[in-house]
């Protein structure tokens, strides 16, 4: 049996012959999605193409959509709706393509180019959910690593890839990730994305972990920076702690989240200006603003019925002058990222537990489509959605919008 012959252009064709002939109804175009996916070079021999490659990352992508969490998952979706979508988009497929030949297509890719057409298809979604969001100041870009826990390979002695993401906070999208070399960690991926990232508009958020030459890659692009200061900087975080007793705050606000059962939190946030405190220091000239997030929680046990008070005092460093109100915001805002990146990614789409272990990083871009598209059309939690979209088919998927 042959599989589909014909280049990917026949894709672009598909959506107007089910525009026009009614095909399937209420099925919105695939365009923008699909102008992005055949940018993605196809590394095969030309005799050799017996799926074109445009339609299996599509595809693979609107499975992971409708609940698919691996090479079986993709190859039981194109089963199941092989004929409408052989109609839908112009193929002659005659039978779906084995799991096995999914995943040699798949890891055949180069991350860079699979990448390149994430990045611009997640900036055509961030592009449009800001039209519908605030633009205003204080819109977070969190960057932050994530282990691809199973993608470790006892045989060959490697150990598990790590990608660090960076995630657009007020639109919930995934913009872009690096891998993190086994041999290094995250500051030199991080200089990287800050490196190639437009982030006009944003305050980026990283973790404990960075230093100076991460400012100063921030302060290259003119990128204002917030980072969370811990003992990994043993000296500068004991000068900056008696640094702010002495020093008068520029700026304070308090919240409070009570609204939570059986949790009270309060928050203080104090800015202050970092000229004296970190005057005998390197960083000088990269710091504009210390923050001090203190943290007081009332937590009440149902068991002994009592409350429990704990306290917490933070440290941050911003390369530009900010007010309280709004690092406050950027600090809160920056753990999005752990709730809601990282654990729809381990819990939802299951990637903790897959064993996928050459070229992993193909397949967690593709669920980064998925959850994009997801995050784009949510009107439940991702879980029902995806539920929604198992139930509802090729024509529920078919009205999701991709742009």
């Amino acid at each position: 049996m042959r599989g589909d012959s014909q280049n990917t252009k026949s894709l672009n064709q598909g959506q107007a012959t089910i525009n026009r002939h009614g095909k399937v109804a209420g099925m919105k175009s695939f365009a923008p999605i699909l102008k992005r996916l055949e940018a993605v070079p196809d590394p095969r021999r030309a005799e050799g193409k017996r799926y074109a490659l445009v339609p299996i990352l599509l595809f693979s992508i609107l499975a992971i959509v409708t609940g698919a969490n691996s090479y079986r998952g993709i190859e039981t979706f194109i089963a199941v709706h092989r004929k409408r979508l052989n109609k839908a988009f112009g193929l002659r497929w005659r039978q779906a393509p084995a799991h096995t030949s999914i995943r040699s297509i798949l890891i055949g890719l180069a991350p860079s180019d699979v990448e390149a057409a994430f990045r611009a298809y997640a900036a055509d979604l961030d592009g449009g959910a800001q039209k519908t969001g605030s633009q205003g100041p204080g819109r977070v870009l969190a960057i932050d690593g994530k282990t691809l826990r199973g993608s470790f390979d006892a045989f060959h002695d490697s150990a598990a890839k790590q990608v660090l993401s960076a995630f657009a906070a007020d639109t919930m999208l995934i913009l872009a990730h690096i891998e993190i070399d086994a041999k290094s960690n995250e500051i030199p991926a991080a200089q990287q994305l800050l490196a190639e990232l437009d982030v006009a508009g944003r305050i980026v958020t990283l973790d404990a972990l960075h230093a100076q030459k991460t400012f100063e890659a921030a302060s290259a692009k003119g990128i204002h920076l917030i980072v969370q200061l811990k003992a990994n900087q043993k000296s500068l975080c004991r000068q900056v702690r008696t640094g702010v007793a002495t020093t008068a705050p520029l700026s304070q606000c308090e919240t409070e989240d009570a609204d939570r059962r059986n949790r009270h939190e309060t928050r203080t946030v104090t800015v202050f200006d970092a000229s004296n405190i970190i005057a005998s220091t390197d960083w000088c000239s990269l710091i504009a603003a210390v923050i001090r997030v203190e943290r007081r929680v009332l937590a009440f046990n149902p068991a002994t019925g009592q409350w429990k008070t704990t306290r917490e005092t933070s440290f941050y460093l911003s390369n530009k002058s900010i007010d309280a109100e709004l690092a406050g915001k950027a600090i809160r805002d920056h753990w999005r990222i752990e709730n809601s990146n990282h654990h729809l990614r381990d819990v939802t789409l299951d990637e903790d537990r897959s064993r996928i272990r050459t070229n992993p990083g193909i397949f967690a871009r593709l669920r980064s489509f998925a959850a994009n598209i997801l995050r784009f059309n949510q009107k439940r939690s991702i879980r029902q959605d995806r539920y929604a979209n198992a139930l509802g088919g090729l024509s529920h998927i078919g009205r999701l919008a991709y742009r």
